[in-house]
């Protein structure tokens, strides 16, 4: 049982016939069946009810599905890390939207005592970095919390504000402007990235209070352009208000409501160079 039989049998089920996976492997489907029947010999199992014209799984299948499925993550995440390791020291580090001007002038000064130290940049939501953390696509990276790590590390690197966001000449927060209350945010359509929904509706239920959660989206920068074409107020990290000249923000009143920029890399052995990157920032 090799990487490639493995492959081949997971593309079969999704495809959901032979001849289907062999249109997507861009193959002829005698070599797929062939690997198939290779794979029950090797295995003394049936992998597949014969007789139905797409493919049914028998329970021996099922669970090799699954297997497969982790064997193929772990084997594409140890090729990464083998190739990683032949390469010039190279630091994969990952920046949310909000972080990448602080993290930038940090790099300068890295770079100042450690030119020799490559960056491959990785951008993304706070949800879709924790993933390439965890599997090891990054080394290290920053995140907004709330969120929950696993096999990580972190330390807070800033903490700020969450911040009413909208339109620039938005009524609501024209008048306003010295902040605006959870009763008052709680009758207009608001705009949240994922990651705060719940953080956020238990602010207004604390408060005895229902809101209208008029979009939700997976990255903060999507919330902050649909405020800005003004179809609500957005709640956001009050960093976020320097990256638009079109956006107005006021302060959310007794509320407390608070993000903090995490900086999370993996438990365990690390390269040199990522000691390095957090030594300093130490």
């Amino acid at each position: 049982m090799d990487v490639k039989q493995l492959e081949y049998f997971r593309a079969i089920v999704d495809a959901g016939t032979i001849s289907g996976a062999a249109r997507v492997l861009h193959m002829t489907q005698p070599p797929l069946s062939y690997q198939v029947k290779m794979l029950e010999e090797e295995l003394q199992v049936q992998l597949f009810l014969r007789g139905t014209k797409k493919i049914t799984l028998t329970e021996a299948g099922k669970t090799l599905y699954d297997r497969a499925g982790s064997l193929l993550t772990m084997a594409d995440i140890t090729k990464r890390e083998v190739i990683k390791a032949s390469q010039a020291a190279t630091i994969h580090i990952g920046f949310t939207p909000s972080t990448v001007s602080m993290m930038s002038d940090y790099l300068i000064r890295f770079s100042t005592s450690h030119p020799d130290i490559r960056f491959d940049i990785h951008e993304g939501s706070t949800f879709t970095l924790r993933e390439q953390l965890e599997n090891g696509v990054v080394d290290i990276t920053t995140l907004r919390t709330p969120i929950v790590l696993k096999g990580c590390e972190s330390r807070t690197l800033m903490q700020e504000k969450l911040l009413a966001m909208a339109a620039a000449g938005n009524p609501v927060l024209e008048k306003n402007k010295d902040g605006i209350t959870l009763e008052e945010l709680s009758e207009q359509k608001l705009i949240l990235s994922h990651r705060y929904r719940s953080y956020l509706l238990s602010a207004f239920e604390k408060k005895g209070l229902l809101c209208d959660i008029y979009c939700e989206c997976e990255d903060a920068r999507t919330a902050m352009t649909m405020a800005e074409k003004g179809l609500g107020i957005a709640i956001l990290p009050a960093s976020m208000h320097k990256l638009s000249d079109q956006m107005q923000s006021c302060d959310i009143l007794h509320a407390d409501l608070a993000t903090e920029v995490l900086l999370a890399w993996r438990k365990g052995r690390m390269p040199g160079e990522v000691k390095a990157f957090l030594e300093m920032w130490r």
